[in-house]
């Protein structure tokens, strides 16, 4: 149903020419393929099934122009074989061309006309009614979205305040951090809703342009440089959410934890597509990861991103490197 659109021959050439100049070249090009099986078929049996092209011609002309390029293909069809290919020759009422054949011929191709105009017809009205529901749903996303966004802003101000009123040095790093991660994932959303696909995100523009945002709030610098390398792929929102907020966190925990000396580093953020699926990696060239890692008590930033992993459909695994490394697999 969608591709009656694509397939609208006057409607695409309106454009260039009249809609009824449209509809007639339709019809001319349809007439011009039945002339040429036409002539095929005298090549090998002359005068074999005279009117036998007419309805494919008559039914192509009017699913790509309507009733109009239909009709006159029709009727051009009906008098070319009625004078050119049925013995003798001449517009006769001899052999296939008695009156009564003629009139059973016209009543079967408007028919075959009137048919091929209501499909037409509901095809269009299906094909609006959905793409009128797309447009609802798009604005309920924006709504969605606007609505997350001022519901994220509220709950940072609220983090601010108590860092402002807050005196205990731990229970200021504690909000800090707090204030950090929902910052990280309003930019997240703001990111993902920034397309116009409802349906799924392009990873290459989403990740590259998160990557750009973690690089400024981060302050990043000359010094430690964050390289974002993104396979072309498009995932479902739900699942491209959850790559974008595992790339926050383990960015910023590399920005926080990596180069703690303030000498130069790299941070880097691949999304690669693989045989069974993809592959997000990010790694830095930094300290490394403590030698009890895998051992010591889950943290709230290592216990996010395995939330997320699982929410994205994946598992996650630390990798080796001469810093820290995480490999999350995803199915495609």
């Amino acid at each position: 149903m969608p591709s009656l659109k694509t397939i609208d021959l006057p409607a695409r050439l309106a454009v260039a020419m009249p809609l009824w100049l449209g509809e007639l070249v339709t019809a001319l090009i349809c007439l011009a393929g039945a002339g040429l099986l036409r002539f095929a078929l005298d090549a090998l049996t002359p005068g074999v099934a005279p009117f036998v092209l007419l309805f494919p011609a008559t039914l192509i002309a009017t699913l790509l122009g309507g009733w109009r390029p239909g009709g006159f293909t029709f009727a051009i069809c009906e008098i070319w074989a009625w004078y050119n290919e049925i013995p003798p020759r001449g517009l006769t009422f001899k052999g296939e061309a008695q009156p009564a054949n003629l009139l059973a011929i016209a009543a079967a191709g408007a028919v075959m006309i009137a048919v091929a105009q209501a499909f037409r017809f509901s095809a269009r009205r299906e094909m609006d009614a959905r793409q009128a529901k797309l447009a609802e749903r798009d604005l309920m996303l924006r709504e969605l979205e606007h609505r997350m966004k001022n519901n994220l802003q509220t709950v940072e101000g609220l983090i601010q305040v108590q860092l402002h009123r807050a005196t205990a040095e731990p229970v200021r790093e504690a909000l800090r951090e707090a204030l950090a991660r929902v910052s990280s994932i309003s930019e997240a959303h703001r990111n993902l809703y920034a397309g116009e696909d409802a349906g799924e995100v392009d990873m290459v523009v989403y990740l590259k342009e998160l990557c750009a945002n973690l690089a400024d709030a981060l302050f990043l610098g000359e010094l430690v440089r964050l390289e974002c390398r993104v396979d072309v792929a498009a995932l479902d929102r739900d699942r491209a959410v959850a790559v974008g907020l595992i790339v926050n966190e383990l960015v910023t925990n590399a920005a926080k934890h990596a180069f703690v000396d303030g000498g130069p580093g790299q941070i880097r953020v691949a999304f690669d597509r693989r045989a069974e699926g993809y592959r997000l990696t990010v790694e830095d060239d930094g300290k490394g990861l403590p030698p009890d890692f895998a051992t010591r008590r889950r943290g709230l930033g290592r216990g996010l991103v395995e939330a997320f992993t699982r929410q994205a459909g994946g598992s996650l695994r630390v990798g080796d490197g001469p810093g820290a490394r995480f490999e999350v697999d995803l199915a495609a």
